[in-house]
């Protein structure tokens, strides 16, 4: 049966609206995007299921799997890969120029990248889904979740009950947390290092079950990495740099201004010195670009290898041409930019995929970092090379995390891609103009109305950088040189040592992503992981049916109730 029916495209349309909104409006005021595949699936089946009730004869039948998937899909590329990522730039854009670039540039450029980003995806997905294959955990539980809501079969409603019990528990802790301060967001920890209350390090007990759920699905091992990394960069580094002068201030944003360069570059030299000592896999991930020379039969579900050189390569030039046009980003730069995406996008894959983050804010830093070395002196085509390396890693990442969710339910990746195609077309075509009418001027941006603190970084990591490398921090500049360091030997480390040795060895990804995230996420995101492998070990049966799907509740209830509260919030 076809996944890409109409009225799967027409409900992913709808939600993949409301999500585009919601990311929207929660992002200038929290600086905070919600992934949306999972809050597709859920709130996709639930709207026609209630649909079904209410006129069987007009809606339906029910979503079938590969619908359901496609719908998702549709969906997640309208909430997430256009309106998670476009705040930063766009704010940081209006926050140096005192006006907003023309509409029109903004839209094709939003449209543009997101799309590149979904054509990047295609040889990605032969390296990180089927040679090396990663979990994905967001799309492992999508795929339970859309199991749960049709299975009929006794595993599948013992699925369907952890599910909903997940999903309630978390939702009605969100809504008593979040919707009426009935409890609090965290417990404080009590103690100090080095004179800093450890509340200051942001170590805290989360009253949240979304990152306890997600350290379930991604395992011991990333969870002992990402409680390792918060350790050693808030437990040890932070207050030593404070104590010596050299952090002026504590709490997670005064932190993050140096903890970002470090866990940066920790990540992206760990992504890119694994792709670099495999060969094989490098030939392999792009090895379609030479197949179809040589007459090789390609699996007729997935995407020609034409439509990669066509769209990649048409994308490339109207991106460049956009930039050169609107954003004073010189053509063959705007090429250039094209490429360091490239890498980017392997490493924003890589690290959802063993991790569940895509930590593509880290990476668009990282594009500023090289177009602040290439322009010195040009703060918006700085900005703006963030918004391409984060519109582009976002869309990558969350087509393989939709790919994975789809094989799982048996649809063919070439009827996700197009279905990620409509899903780019829809949020683009939404969110820049809703963008305009929200925030027309920079009196918009205010700590009263919009404080947009994503935006704001962009914006100053541009203006530091416009002047060249120098003006980093001498933290920060040693933080870039030991996360390069960590990153290479530990993958060195991981490919060459002894079976014994590898066991220990910690993630370098997600002790990377460690560096950008609370230490109190870091710590749930463990506690998760460790009950997950201890029913493991204790009752392996009941580990094996109910470990996704309640875990995949726990994340569902989580997003949709927190998600639902922060927008009643920020209306009132």
């Amino acid at each position: 049966m076809s996944a890409l029916t109409p009225r799967a495209i027409g409900l992913g349309s709808v939600l993949g609206a409301l999500m585009c909104l919601s990311n929207l409006y929660v992002g200038l005021k929290t600086g905070l995007g919600f992934p949306a595949a999972l809050i597709a699936c859920v709130v996709g089946l639930g709207t026609q299921r209630a649909l079904l009730r209410l006129s069987p004869s007009l809606f339906g039948p029910a979503l079938s799997l590969p619908e359901t998937s496609a719908m998702q899909s549709v969906a997640s590329a309208a909430g997430y890969s256009t309106g998670g990522t476009i705040i930063n730039a766009s704010v940081g854009y209006l926050l140096l120029s005192g006006h907003h670039p023309p509409l029109w540039a903004l839209l094709l450029w939003t449209l543009f990248s997101s799309a590149l980003g979904v054509f990047i995806a295609l040889p990605l997905q032969r390296a990180f889904l089927r040679q090396d294959p990663l979990p994905f955990p967001s799309g492992i539980a999508a795929a339970s979740i859309a199991r749960s809501f049709h299975a009929g079969d006794d595993e599948g409603r013992r699925g369907a009950r952890a599910l909903g019990l997940g999903a309630a528990g978390a939702g009605l802790l969100a809504l008593a947390r979040d919707g009426f301060a009935w409890v609090p967001a965290a417990l404080a920890m009590p103690g100090a290092v080095l004179g800093v209350p450890l509340a200051q390090l942001t170590f805290a007990l989360d009253l949240t079950l979304l990152p306890l759920g997600t350290g379930a699905i991604v395992g011991p091992r990333i969870g002992a990495s990402m409680l390792l990394g918060a350790g050693i960069c808030f437990g040890v580094l932070a207050p030593w740099l404070h104590s010596h002068g050299l952090l002026p201030e504590t709490g997670y944003l005064g932190i993050l201004e140096w903890s970002l360069w470090p866990g940066a570059a920790l990540a992206t030299s760990a992504s890119l010195t694994h792709l670099a000592i495999q060969p094989g896999l490098v030939r392999r991930a792009f090895g379609g670009l030479r197949s179809s020379r040589q007459g090789e039969a390609a699996d007729p579900r997935d995407v020609p290898i034409s439509w990669f050189r066509i769209g990649v390569t048409l994308l490339s030039l109207a991106l460049a041409a956009v930039g050169s046009v609107a954003f004073e980003v010189p053509f063959f730069l705007g090429l250039l930019g094209v490429l360091l995406s490239f890498a980017l996008a392997a490493v924003a894959c890589r690290a959802t995929g063993e991790t569940d983050v895509t930590p593509y804010g880290a990476l668009g830093h990282v594009a500023q970092l090289v177009f602040g070395a290439l322009l010195p002196g040009q703060a918006l085509p700085n900005a703006m090379a963030a918004s391409l390396a984060g519109n582009v890693a976002a869309s990558s990442a969350d087509l393989l995390t939709d790919v994975k969710a789809g094989s799982l339910l048996g649809v063919p990746s070439r009827q996700t891609f197009l279905a990620q195609l409509c899903g780019c077309v829809v949020g683009s075509a939404l969110i820049v103009p809703v963008f305009y009418l929200l925030v027309p001027d920079g009196s918009a941006l205010s700590e009263e109305r919009f404080p947009a603190p994503s935006g704001y970084f962009v914006a100053a990591m541009a203006r530091a950088l416009s002047s060249g490398l120098g003006h980093l921090s001498e933290a920060a500049r040693w933080g870039v040189l030991g996360g390069l360091v960590l990153g290479v030997g530990l993958v060195l480390l991981e490919r060459w040592a002894s079976p014994r040795v590898q066991r220990f060895l910690p993630s370098p990804i997600a002790l990377g992503l460690a560096f950008a995230l609370p230490a109190s996420f870091s710590v749930s995101l463990f506690l998760g992981s460790m009950a997950a492998a201890l029913l493991a070990r204790v009752k392996p049966d009941a580990a094996q049916a109910l470990t996704v799907p309640l875990a995949s509740g726990l994340i569902a209830g989580e997003s949709l109730v927190g998600l639902a509260a922060v927008l009643v919030a920020s209306a009132a």
